[in-house]
């Protein structure tokens, strides 16, 4: 499963809205949702704030740790 997959799943799993993530990290609510749809990379500044907007580990999506 590609990485944006893991987050949008994640974001379902968690009840979290992609406009709330998109405010919350300051990314474009366009720009994130075609993340979130594979068609456009995350950039890695991108990938962090999610991260750290989610309160998780990279690890949660890259396919270390959970």
């Amino acid at each position: 499963m590609e990485v944006y997959q893991k987050i949008r799943n994640y974001l379902t799993r968690q009840g979290i809205k992609q406009i709330h993530l998109s405010r919350k990290t300051g990314i474009n609510n366009k720009v994130l949702n075609a993340s979130l749809n594979g068609k456009r990379k995350f950039r890695v500044e991108e990938f962090r704030d999610i991260c750290v907007a989610l309160n998780v580990s990279s690890e949660k999506f890259l396919g270390g740790k959970k």
